[in-house]
């Protein structure tokens, strides 16, 4: 039986759980970011296969990080556990792991049929607003939501704003120089 990284998560989680009682410094339950810094560190054997770019993971994988759970849990050090489990039998995997026959399922995951498809819900109806634009050179618009028309004296205040701004996105050469002038 072969499982993805996020099954063999799900697995050891689920072999954990019962007992799980750590020491505060460590994770009780791995996750796949945890079972792949495991696996440079050798703590865990490489994939033993791949579907594609997915790697899979057996029932060895299980046992050691399991294994190395029940260690942390004891309050030995990764460098002590991996001294101890540096090519250990799946006997003595099996014995440190100490899982139930057969090994826990995972918890039930939602099934697709009870997942809410995205494209299956009501469109959500939505109020259209009117936006203002202020043009404020050749290629910047600024816009402003709400229907209030500008006056003129925002109109001029804006203008008056915005050219720190336009001499800033010039510089950059974001924005035509309204004289011609080339950087």
């Amino acid at each position: 039986m072969e499982w993805t990284i996020g099954e063999l998560a799900e697995r050891a989680s689920a072999a954990l759980s019962p007992t799980a009682q750590l020491n505060g410094r460590v994770r009780d339950v791995p996750n796949e970011r945890l079972i792949r810094w495991y696996a440079t560190i050798g703590l865990l054997d490489p994939p033993t296969s791949r579907r594609g770019r997915v790697a899979l993971y057996g029932r060895r994988h299980l046992l050691q990080l399991v294994a190395v759970k029940r260690r942390q849990a004891e309050g030995l050090t990764i460098a002590e556990i991996q001294a101890e489990l540096a090519g250990a039998s799946d006997q003595a995997l099996e014995t440190i792991a100490d899982l139930p026959s057969p090994p826990p399922a995972p918890p039930a995951a939602k099934s697709e049929s009870t997942r809410p498809r995205f494209w299956a819900k009501p469109p959500r109806t939505t109020h259209p607003t009117q936006v203002n634009g202020v043009r404020l050179a050749p290629g910047v618009t600024l816009m402003l939501d709400g229907g209030r028309p500008l006056s003129p004296a925002a109109l001029a205040d804006i203008g008056t704003a915005a050219e720190a701004l336009l001499a800033v996105l010039r510089e950059h050469d974001l924005v035509p120089d309204p004289e011609g002038n080339q950087s």
